[in-house]
């Protein structure tokens, strides 16, 4: 009895399995979705889509890796059955890996679309967000560059590197941006896209073809959200400091002045602990140890008591520049990106129910912030001493 229920599972499973099956020469492949405004309040939606070859061949040379469609409806959902009826193969959605909305979706109200994204079960909701900066998120779909086969890859490898390299908060997925969105006390943000260069340029192929090439796609900036509304933009610095202040950062690279003298500091083990002291009181420890990356002038850095000098004088910056970016957070924007009210509702529950509608406004710009650093130099890199100092 149990052989003849085995077979039967498998022969449902065999019959099942290629009901949903189609051949990807059939699928328009979605790698990539813009969300823009129009000037009369409709919702214009830009599709990246993969070529397939269309025969066993490959492609004929100088035919374009991508295609791009749009629509425009005052739902979402109209704005997609109008790209649908454009394409002439089934649009698939399960390689999507980058969705950039314009500054006009954001201000609106991020919800507003995150419903239409995650009701489609074909997207793994891990794809990248961005924030298209001083343009229509439709463009950044547009440009090509070098070192990738397709713009949506290009995004995507940029968000990476940028994340890892540049010690920039840019590394959102749409899961945990909307976790954050939800979430009590916890304002989200997201990285900000620009174009460098002409627009026209850079959405031909000849924008490969050159050695420095005329258009290229920047992260700069970081979009600073209360819940799912937009409501400004911090630069590098800024985004440094709330990366670290998060615990979220990679690798921590920090210029600092010694004796008028440019140093560059390198940790890739920051550690940052926040304590909460009571529900107005939270400190912050951040610690780290790294090494000098690159120093400008001629410093005796086989001395300890110069090393020394210069962990202060590192501690001291960086200590000045994350408590600007905390002022700044609330004071001018009084968006929570550091989650402190998240961490005070989980020990007050039931006191931050009672403000958790002031929490913006009121009691987050007021809240006492201790931030202290504690940087080690352990290592100068490969001299003892700077070439300034060897020429001595």
């Amino acid at each position: 009895m149990k052989k003849k229920i085995i077979w039967l599972l498998i022969g449902v499973c065999l019959i099942t399995g290629c009901g949903n099956y189609r051949e990807i020469n059939d699928l328009a492949i979605v790698t990539s979705i813009a969300i823009d405004k129009t000037d009369d309040g409709k919702y214009e939606l830009t599709y990246l889509i993969a070529n397939s070859p269309k025969s066993q061949t490959s492609n004929k040379e100088g035919e374009a890796t991508t295609t791009i469609y749009s629509g425009k409806g005052k739902t979402l959902n109209e704005a997609t059955n109008i790209i649908d009826r454009k394409t002439p193969k089934s649009l698939y959605y399960g390689h999507i890996n980058v969705v950039v909305i314009s500054e006009d979706i954001a201000k609106d109200g991020f919800l507003k679309i995150a419903d239409w994204l995650l009701r489609n079960p074909e997207t793994r909701k891990q794809f990248y967000l961005l924030q298209a900066k001083d343009i229509h998120a439709k463009t950044i779909l547009k440009i090509v560059e070098p070192l990738e086969s397709f713009p949506s890859q290009s995004i995507a490898s940029l968000i990476e590197s940028n994340a890892t390299f540049e010690s920039l908060t840019s590394n959102i997925k749409y899961s945990p941006f909307i976790e954050r969105i939800l979430s009590k006390g916890f304002d989200p943000i997201l990285p900000a896209v620009t174009i460098i260069g002409s627009e026209k340029k850079g959405s031909t192929e000849k924008n490969l073809e050159k050695t420095e090439p005329d258009t290229y796609l920047k992260l700069n900036d970081v979009a600073i959200f209360i819940k799912d509304k937009f409501v400004g933009y911090v630069g590098e610095k800024d985004s440094q400091a709330i990366s670290v202040l998060n615990d979220s950062i990679s690798e921590f690279k920090f210029t600092f002045k010694y004796h008028d003298h440019d140093v560059v500091y390198i940790s890739n083990n920051i550690d940052t602990k926040v304590k909460i002291k009571d529900f107005n009181h939270i400190s912050i420890k951040v610690k780290g140890a790294g090494y000098l990356s690159e120093v400008n002038g001629k410093i005796d850095i086989d001395k300890t008591d110069v090393v020394k000098k210069m962990e202060k004088k590192l501690e001291q910056k960086a200590e000045k520049d994350f408590k600007a970016t905390l002022k700044k957070m609330q004071n001018e924007y009084h968006a929570d990106v550091f989650g402190f009210g998240n961490k005070l509702y989980g020990l007050y529950p039931k006191k931050w129910d009672k403000i958790k509608d002031q929490w913006n406004n009121e009691y987050f710009p007021k809240l006492n912030v201790d931030i202290q650093t504690d940087f080690q130099i352990v290592s100068s890199g490969a001299l003892n001493r700077t070439i300034g100092e060897v020429k001595k």
